[in-house]
């Protein structure tokens, strides 16, 4: 039977206590007992042959997140995350809800644009969420990836034909479900004016009869910390420019006030129109990658499999790692082979041209 997170929580608790009266002529310490139960242990040997603070937690009525690392209501315990396409040109700004995704994802479409993924582990709460558009491969990719179910309005060719081929891809296409997931707004003019909030989405997955809890094979993207913890020989990064072309040359700064990124596109503070607020991100990923085209050379595709260069910022400071392909989905892992573990909070991943290095600017 397949372990839940809490009850891994409990066995390696039960581990590392019996390490702890097994040692021998260690001292055993007495911890303060609240209700958020942890044992420290420092340093030990992993695995991997470092040493580290290894730290167990549990806490009552709560699990961490998968997607963010953060404590999340156990009521989501192997709830399976919901993936939207989301609209990025100037026309589309300000976008609404993208601000409580987990993770978001940029990625180059045709015409030199990107559009965004944005992964919700929790969306039970949102008002207004879009604009919404339509399917590229490398998206449906992600989400097949996240074992997630998948928004979206429309989709390219290539698209259609791997959603149709294959059943593991839960889409919710607005062509199909029209007013039992998405509306249009007024306010703006078409495409640009899709949009779905949480009812509408649970409409969606009622309607298709999609199982809410993860299948057996499902794998984790991301590993956390269990608390912020800075970063070992990093190099300071107040600025980060990711130039995917001369006209568009989005870029993040670091508040050292609060320890977030905050985003810039289109020459403005990008906000979200719910709240008025610059997006800010705890965790920005630059994942270097091959794109390629189909034989049109119109659409874009990514290659997931050939691990490249990864860019990891948190706290002002970055690293430089590779990522690889293990088990289906991109990891991350450090210079020495170690994998990475990011810092709880949500995270910005661009996935960029490998062959334009130089674009990517480090103040």
């Amino acid at each position: 039977m397949k372990k839940t997170k809490k009850a891994t929580a409990l066995l390696a608790c039960a581990m590392m206590t019996s390490l702890l009266l097994s040692g021998c002529g260690k001292e055993k310490k007495e911890e303060e007992v609240t209700t958020q139960a942890q044992i420290n242990l420092s340093p030990v040997s992993t695995m991997d042959g470092s040493a580290e603070d290894i730290q167990v937690i549990s806490k009552e009525g709560y699990i961490l997140s998968d997607l963010t690392g953060e404590w999340i209501d156990e009521k989501y315990e192997n709830q399976r995350p919901f993936c939207l396409m989301i609209n990025n040109i100037s026309e589309a700004m300000p976008q609404s809800g993208i601000s409580k995704a987990a993770i978001t994802y940029e990625i180059l479409v045709e015409g030199g644009i990107t559009r965004y993924l944005c992964v919700f582990d929790t969306y039970d709460d949102i008002e207004k969420l879009g604009p919404i558009r339509s399917a590229r491969v490398p998206y449906v990719q992600l989400a097949k990836m996240y074992d997630a179910f998948y928004g979206h309005y429309g989709w390219s060719p290539t698209a259609q034909e791997m959603i149709e081929g294959d059943s593991s891809i839960n889409s919710l296409n607005g062509i199909y479900l029209g007013d039992i997931m998405y509306y249009r707004s007024s306010d703006r003019p078409a495409p640009h004016n899709v949009y779905t909030n949480s009812d509408l989405i649970a409409s969606g997955i009622e309607y298709k009869g999609y199982d809410y809890q993860h299948g057996d094979n499902y794998e984790k993207m991301f590993s956390f910390n269990y608390k912020d913890k800075p970063l070992e020989n990093g190099t300071p990064a107040n600025k980060v420019v990711t130039a995917f072309n001369e006209y568009y040359t989005p870029y993040f700064e670091y508040n050292a006030g609060d320890g977030l990124y905050y985003r810039t596109q289109y020459g403005s503070p990008q906000t979200d129109a719910e709240t008025g607020e610059q997006l800010s991100y705890k965790n920005v990923v630059i994942l270097m990658v091959e794109y390629s085209t189909d034989d049109t050379g119109y659409y874009r595709f990514v290659n997931w499999t050939s691990g490249l260069d990864v860019y990891y910022f948190t706290d002002g400071q970055y690293i430089k790692g590779r990522w690889e392909n293990v088990g289906g989905v991109p990891k991350l892992f450090k210079e020495d082979g170690t994998e990475m573990k990011l810092n709880p909070g949500n995270t910005f991943v661009t996935v960029f041209d490998y062959t334009i290095p130089a674009s990517i600017v480090i103040e």
